[in-house]
C-alpha cells in the first residue's frame, strides 16, 4: 500500500489509526481508488475549499468555526487556503459543520440511505425550528441537550442550561432534569435510545423527549420505546435542517416521564401528530 500510494509505510500505519495528516490521506484514496463525499459537502477542488465554501453558506467566521470545533484559528486558514492539516482536525470540522462525509469509490455517487443522519447534531439534521418553537412553548427551557453541535448558546437551536457536545461524549455523562434529545442516526442510535431509557429509569432524569426516526421494526425501539414511553407519531416528513429536502423516513417524538398534567398540553401543540 505504501509503495503504491508513494508515501512511507509508518504514515500508512498512522492513517490506519486515524491519525497523519491530510496530504499522505488523500494520496492513500487516490491509491485505493477512493474518495471524499458528503450530502452537503459542496464541489471543490480540494477539502480544504469544500470546507471554506460549506462555512461560509452556513454564516460562520473562521474563527467561530475553530471554537466550534475544538481548534485554533491558524488551522482553520492553513485548511481553508493551503489544503494542510491533520486527519483528526479534518474531521472535527467536517463532523461540526455536518458535511455527512462518506467514502465511495471514485466515480459513484453515494446513495442518500448510505449516510442519511450519521450526525444529527449538525446543522442538516438539525431539528426544524417550528417543532422546538412548539416544544419550548410545552417544556420552557429544557435542562440539558446532550448532542449538542455546540455548547455557545448564541448558536444552538436548542434552548437549554447545559449542552453536551461529541467532544463531551454524552454517552458516558449522567443526565439530569428536563432533557432534549436530536441523537444521531446511525448505527448508534440504539445506545442513546438504551441511554435515555436508563437515565430515566435510574431516576436521574425527571422527562426526556427524543426526536427519532419512526422505525418500529428495530431492537432499539422494541426494547427502549414500545411499552416504556410515550411516542407522538409526526404527520409526514420533517424537513430538517435549512428545510430544503424532506428526510427519507417518518419521525416520531419519544417521551419518557410524560406527566399526566402536561400530556394534553403537549397534544394541543402537536394537534397533527398521532399519539396512540
Amino acid at each position: 500500500m505504501a509503495t503504491t500510494a508513494g508515501i512511507s509505510f509508518p504514515a500508512i500505519r498512522k492513517l490506519e489509526r486515524g491519525l497523519g495528516n491530510l496530504a499522505t490521506w488523500t494520496k492513500a484514496l487516490d491509491a485505493l481508488g477512493w474518495t471524499l463525499r458528503g450530502r452537503n459537502l459542496p464541489p471543490g477542488d480540494s477539502i480544504g475549499r469544500q470546507i471554506a465554501i460549506l462555512r461560509k453558506r452556513q454564516k460562520l467566521s473562521q474563527r467561530s468555526l475553530a471554537t466550534m470545533s475544538g481548534l485554533t484559528h491558524p488551522t482553520i486558514v492553513g485548511l481553508e487556503v493551503r489544503n494542510t492539516g491533520r486527519l483528526a482536525s479534518v474531521s472535527a470540522i467536517l463532523t461540526v459543520l455536518g458535511a455527512g462525509p462518506v467514502l465511495t469509490p471514485a466515480g459513484e455517487k453515494p446513495s442518500f440511505y448510505k449516510h442519511a443522519g450519521n450526525s444529527s447534531a449538525h446543522e442538516a439534521w438539525a431539528t426544524p425550528g417550528w417543532l422546538l418553537d412548539r416544544l419550548h412553548s410545552v417544556f420552557g427551557r429544557f435542562d440539558l441537550d446532550p448532542c449538542s453541535a455546540t455548547k455557545d448558546r448564541r448558536l444552538a437551536r436548542v434552548k437549554a442550561r447545559a449542552y453536551f457536545t461529541a467532544a463531551d461524549d454524552g454517552l458516558s455523562l449522567p443526565w439530569s432534569g428536563t432533557v432534549f434529545l436530536n441523537p444521531p442516526y446511525g448505527r448508534e442510535l440504539r445506545f442513546w435510545t438504551a441511554k435515555a431509557r436508563t437515565e430515566f429509569e435510574l431516576g436521574n432524569a425527571k422527562t426526556i423527549i427524543a426526536l427519532v426516526p419512526a422505525r418500529t421494526d428495530t431492537g432499539w425501539w422494541h426494547n427502549d420505546i414500545a411499552g416504556k414511553a410515550s411516542i407522538f407519531f409526526l404527520k409526514g416528513s420533517l424537513s430538517f435542517g435549512d428545510g430544503s429536502q424532506p428526510a427519507p423516513f417518518p419521525s416520531a417524538l419519544i417521551i419518557w416521564g410524560l406527566s399526566p398534567e402536561l400530556a394534553p398540553v403537549l397534544r394541543g401543540a402537536l394537534p397533527e401528530a398521532w399519539c396512540p
